[in-house]
């Protein structure tokens, strides 16, 4: 099995792990442990300044940060070092064979992206969100969970949406937005 690096090992960290598992051998980067700490089993290899010194022995990384900036950032970092971004996307979504997604996406149990979406690269999708036909979502997002991304809507590059909100179809979000919890937009 491929070696993981997984960036983040709170909460959206060990979801990532616990999908990540089925295809990788996963190992934690957090600069809240010390090295060979262990959090639900995996270890921790380094903190974020070790990301530069660790591609020698891992060829796979994710970051699962929700600081939308943070997450962007560390991404481009680690492709300039070579690491390969993988999509993790957990088992029980349903995702279209007719959606594109860029790379470093996280997709959490029971999200649906149907036909025609497009995900741009680092989008996370929490569970139970949905993403309807011909949706766009742009680099870097963040949709927290039992939202719904209605048709034909654009949403901008970082924007974070809270949880329980409804986005109207044709609806264009501005980029490095924030959608509060419940939200009509």
């Amino acid at each position: 099995m491929e070696k993981l690096l997984i960036v983040g090992a709170g909460g959206l960290g060990r979801m990532v792990m616990e999908t990540a598992l089925e295809d990788f051998d996963c190992y934690f980067i957090d600069d809240s442990y010390q090295l060979n700490d262990q959090i639900c089993g995996i270890k921790v290899v380094g903190k974020i300044n070790d990301i530069e010194q660790l591609k020698s022995h891992y060829d796979y990384l994710i970051v699962a940060i929700g600081n939308n900036a943070f997450r962007e950032k560390l991404t481009n970092v680690a492709i300039s070092y070579g690491y390969k971004i993988p999509n993790i996307i957990n088992y029980s979504a349903y995702i279209s064979p007719f959606a594109k997604f860029g790379y470093g996406c996280i997709v959490l149990s029971n999200a649906s992206i149907q036909n025609g979406a497009v995900l741009g690269n680092g989008v996370v999708i929490t569970a139970n969100v949905e993403v309807h036909h011909d949706a766009t979502i742009d680099g870097y997002a963040l949709i927290y969970s039992n939202s719904t991304i209605r048709t034909y809507t654009h949403i901008g590059k970082r924007t974070k949406i809270g949880s329980n909100v409804t986005i109207k179809n044709n609806t264009k979000i501005l980029e490095d937005s924030i959608i509060e919890d419940g939200d009509v937009k």
